[in-house]
């Protein structure tokens, strides 16, 4: 049991594996053939075989003849594992390849934008395989696709096969009525090739910019220094080099590797360039640094890169150029891709040279200051006469100034306080004892002059 569903499985998917390799098979370009004596086949940039679907644009699908119901297109169908050449009438549900022959699962053969420049060349059985034939089979370089003119009105043309089995052609096309018909002569379906792009009147669209940065690269260190005796802006210049890079992206239906040149809209011109590869370029730059030095001091300097990605969507006409000097236009749109370097500069503190100290940076602090006044009373325990009244007239202004009228001073203030009761007896004795003497009569009235000075120097 399990053998067998291992087996079905396996089967499952080779089936799954065919079907996704014919389809991208079947959305190939087409194959063209290059010129003698190699006369190999290349993939077209803008012919492909794509599957007919409901929303396919037959605008671009290669039409082969005119009929009375429309457009009759080059259409090929798979027949014992070989690609054969048909014809999509209208109704456009089945592929006719030969009277007996039709096929619902089919190709038809587009020209993306219509950016190929093809035309039926003329054809007869003598002619030399053509540069530039489109094949039924990109895998065979001896079946192209031909068409000759109708006999009858219902098809301007009959399409078929030319096939090359020796150096003498053989051309088979089906008339209106199906019926095969051999012709000597005739038409064979050939791409012209471009030699030259031009992408003209670019438009950078705006807010469609996406910007990545590679790593930082350092390129060193500078000093920055003021060796003048005043203040100065000091300048340097580093110079820098980098790889520029510019790719306009790569479309369907452009050839790629053409020389191809960008004009912007408003006459900006870039250099030559192949289409599809990047524009390369070493280019070569100054960095300028600079800052401000009081004298005596400097500043060290960090300089590093960035290698910087910038991609945007652009708008624009591609004028395809050929050698006969046929030039054809179309409205294109694409994605510009450009690598730049950003520099920076980090400045570090400013020293003094002399000494390598920090030059002090001035800061506006805020600061709250809380003032606390303080009362200090004095005791002058050598004295135990009360203070004196101070006189009214005495001038603030001069401390030192005597009154005028001493009189005014009541003579009753300048006697001695009472006793108190507790002191001891003998300090009583000894106090009565005493009598004043001249001397001591005059050191009261000097202290009575220098009482109001010291309650003056007491207020303060």
């Amino acid at each position: 049991m399990k053998k067998n569903m291992s087996g079905e499985g396996g089967w499952w998917v080779v089936l799954l594996t065919a079907t996704l390799a014919a389809t991208s098979n079947a959305e190939g370009g087409a194959g063209l053939l290059t010129a003698a004596p190699l006369h190999q086949v290349i993939t077209s940039s803008t012919l492909r075989w794509i599957q007919l679907q409901p929303d396919t644009t037959l605008e671009y699908v290669v039409t082969g003849a005119e009929s009375e119901k429309g457009p009759v297109y080059l259409c090929r169908g798979r027949q014992q594992g070989d690609w054969l050449l048909g014809q999509l009438r209208p109704k456009y549900t089945e592929c006719l390849i030969s009277p007996e022959t039709r096929s619902s699962n089919f190709e038809v053969l587009e020209n993306i934008h219509n950016a190929s420049l093809i035309h039926w060349k003329h054809w007869n059985k003598f002619a030399p395989r053509s540069k530039g034939a489109v094949t039924v089979d990109s895998s065979n370089s001896n079946v192209f696709i031909g068409r000759t003119n109708a006999i009858q009105d219902k098809l301007s043309h009959y399409i078929g096969r030319i096939s090359y089995e020796t150096s003498i052609g053989h051309m088979q096309v089906l008339d209106d009525e199906n019926n095969e018909l051999t012709k000597d002569s005739g038409e064979i379906l050939v791409e012209i090739e471009p030699i030259s792009y031009k992408l003209e009147k670019v438009k950078i669209e705006d807010g469609t910019e996406r910007v990545t940065h590679d790593e930082p690269i350092s390129f060193g260190e500078r000093i920055l220094q003021n060796n003048e005796d005043d203040d100065a802006t000091v300048n340097t210049a580093v110079e820098y080099a980098y790889n520029y890079t510019l790719k306009w992206g790569h479309k369907h239906g452009i050839a790629t590797g053409l020389n191809t040149t960008v004009e912007m809209i408003d006459g900006t011109i870039f250099p030559q360039m192949k289409w599809g590869d990047s524009f390369r370029e070493e280019r070569k730059d100054l960095f300028m640094l600079k800052q401000y030095l009081k004298p005596g001091t400097a500043c060290n300097v960090t300089v590093r890169g960035n290698y910087t990605h910038r991609d945007v969507n652009y708008t624009g006409k591609l004028v395809t150029f050929y050698k006969d000097k046929t030039e054809r236009s179309r409205p294109i749109t694409g994605e510009r891709v450009e690598t730049i370097m950003q520099m920076e500069a980090i400045y570090g503190d400013v020293y003094f040279i002399a000494n390598n100290s920090l030059v002090p940076t001035t800061t506006t602090t805020t600061t709250t200051t809380t003032t606390t006044t303080t009362t200090s009373t004095t005791i002058l325990s050598t004295l135990l006469l009360p203070t004196p009244k101070v006189p009214t007239n005495i001038d603030i202004a001069n401390p030192m100034k005597k009154p005028e009228d001493i009189e005014d001073i009541d003579s009753n203030d300048m006697k001695p306080p009472p006793v108190k009761e507790n002191i001891s007896m003998s300090t009583k004795g000894e106090l009565e004892g005493r009598k004043p003497n001249a001397a001591g009569t005059s050191g009261i009235e000097m202290l009575s002059l220098l009482f109001p000075i010291f309650a003056l120097l007491i207020s303060v």
